[in-house]
């Protein structure tokens, strides 16, 4: 995990020094032949037709004058702070896919008669319901631990949530280890003290999902928002990576998967240590009315005189959102009011459709389902890999491109895997099985290009900061619950229609995802988050009946 989260922080450092330097080239080419000059000269020979033609073309160098070119500015953050206050999100990101990985192997492992270590393995192995039970209850707790955070989120703060996340994460993993180890329980205790186990995991899992995205989205520079959010997607590759890699090793070891859920320990722990070094949010801090430790946080990334800029760009921006709240009908809107509709359709809708697509609960059973093609289990090992290429990608291209040209990309590459899943499965024809490995490929390829790292990034900007902890509070639940729900179903359906159909129901509603993307969800690529309240809020107006109707937006939507 140590080296997974370095990973990430070098990537980082190395795409922040690639726009370092092509800022460089641009402001040595702007000083050497000035735009505005070659703009005056055109005008110029327009307006002149009949005087002497003016050169349009560049000079030679050796004819510049002779003027020191003044240095080009320098990013106006720390790269070693920024890194610092990512990787606690980023560990916390980890671990929830970590847990995705090592029960994918763990649940086969529990059912098998020689490496189980427990009694009650033919109790699991005998009923579909449990396997869902077991995989589903880690979702189920992260959906308790998202509604605690739509309770409490906005006077914990972002901070003391991942701390509170790393602690649970201790926790469950040492239940979920504990349980493994003890093998003499009867079928009762040992499913009981697992499932408290992936109960508690899995409200860590919800309280740090809604922390870490949120923390990122108000902690970030403007510039590397995208960027920095993107990348804590991948962090939860890579710890799906590492928990495929930790599940293989151990899988042949008796009760090997009391190992595979115990190395989750140290990384939580570290979690929490880290915790008390990062700083806590800037805009939550000022949403409290806490000036004074606002300044200091944002001093804790931003350089000099900037961090004061942006505090008062912040502040400035605070009241004039209190303003247009206080002109629309009055200042302590709840979440549900009409003038949040927007945001809240375009952020919760792009999260429902990233689950019930299928990705990431097909994820949970990889190894079983490419058994059951034939496949060996190195499959998931290339998965993964495959997985994080497509994630890094993403994140150092979604400044570029823009979140909505990558949530097309990424659907429609769902959608062609998803239909060549659901021919192939029960296909017993020759390259069957090269069809459903290729088709994975691209099935979790386009996810992560898309709704993987774009969903996460799409919820921590539009929701208005005053309704932003209960906003993506919802969201979270949604993502869980609905988790929890095709994590349970998958092995259902798998016995009553077959795997072709049920992919088959996920080509449907990835199909139907193109048409949400385009009719609601906006290209919030190079605003800053207040921009983005505003703009939204400016999208409706009170009518005299005191409602909200809908006006034209101001961004391209």
């Amino acid at each position: 995990f140590l080296l997974s989260s370095q990973f990430l922080v070098i990537i980082f450092i190395s795409f922040i020094k690639q726009q370092q330097l092509i800022s460089h080239l641009a402001h040595f080419q702007a000083h050497c032949y000035p735009v505005s000059s070659f703009v005056s000269r055109v005008k110029m020979s327009d307006s002149n037709s009949d005087s002497e033609a003016v050169p349009l073309h560049s000079p030679p160098i050796s004819s510049l004058p002779n003027q020191d070119l003044p240095p080009a500015s320098s990013p106006d953050y720390s790269f070693s702070l920024v890194a610092l206050l990512f990787s606690v999100p980023a560990l916390g990101g980890a671990l929830f896919g970590y847990d995705i990985g090592s029960t994918s192997f763990a649940i086969t492992q529990m059912q098998d008669a020689n490496f189980a270590g427990v009694s009650w393995w033919k109790t699991v192995q005998s009923s579909p319901a449990w396997t869902g039970t077991i995989v589903s209850a880690g979702a189920a707790g992260a959906l308790l631990g998202s509604f605690l955070m739509f309770l409490c989120a906005d006077f914990l703060g972002r901070r003391t949530e991942l701390r509170l996340g790393g602690a649970l994460y201790a926790a469950g993993a040492l239940l979920e280890s504990w349980t493994a180890r003890s093998g003499d329980w009867g079928a009762g205790l040992g499913l009981t003290v697992l499932l408290a186990g992936r109960l508690i995991y899995g409200v860590g899992v919800g309280i740090t999902m809604h922390g870490a995205p949120t923390y990122l989205s108000e902690q970030s520079p403007t510039q590397i928002r995208g960027l920095l959010i993107s990348l804590k997607e991948a962090s939860i590759v890579l710890g799906i990576l590492m928990g495929y890699f930790v599940g293989l090793v151990f899988s042949k070891t008796v009760g090997g998967w009391a190992m595979t859920y115990g190395v989750a320990i140290i990384p939580a722990v570290l979690i929490v240590a880290l915790s008390f070094v990062i700083p806590e949010s800037c805009r939550w801090l000022l949403l409290q009315g806490k000036e004074r430790e606002a300044l200091e946080s944002l001093s804790f990334v931003f350089r000099g005189g900037h961090a004061e800029r942006e505090f008062e760009t912040l502040k400035n921006n605070q009241e004039t959102a209190e303003q247009t709240q206080e002109v629309q009908g009055g200042g302590n809107r709840g979440i549900w009011d009409p003038s949040y509709r927007a945001p809240f359709r375009a952020g919760v809708g792009i999260i429902v459709l990233q689950q019930i697509t299928g990705q990431p609960s097909v994820l949970s059973y990889a190894t079983p389902i490419f058994r059951d093609a034939g496949l060996s289990d190195y499959a998931t090992i290339l998965v993964a890999v495959f997985k994080l290429v497509a994630t890094l990608c993403a994140a150092v291209t979604v400044e570029k491109f823009g979140r909505k040209k990558l949530l097309y990309t990424g659907c429609s590459l769902m959608l062609a895997a998803l239909i060549a899943l659901s021919l192939s499965f029960g296909n017993t024809s020759q390259g069957a099985e090269g069809t459903i490995l290729i088709a994975m490929f691209v099935y979790i390829g386009g996810y992560q290009v898309g709704f993987g790292p774009i969903g996460w990034l799409i919820i921590s900007e539009v929701f208005p900061l005053s309704v932003r902890g209960q906003a993506v509070a919802v969201a979270v639940q949604m993502n869980f619950l609905l988790n929890a729900i095709v994590q349970f179903g998958v092995p259902v359906l798998e016995s009553w229609i077959g795997l072709n159909f049920t992919f088959a129901i996920f080509a449907a509603f990835t199909a139907y995802s193109i048409y949400f993307v385009k009719a609601n969800v906006p290209e919030t690529k190079g605003f800053t988050l207040e921009e983005i309240e505003m703009q939204f809020t400016s999208m409706y107006r009170p009518n005299t009946s005191g409602t909200a109707t809908q006006a034209q937006p101001l961004f391209d939507n």
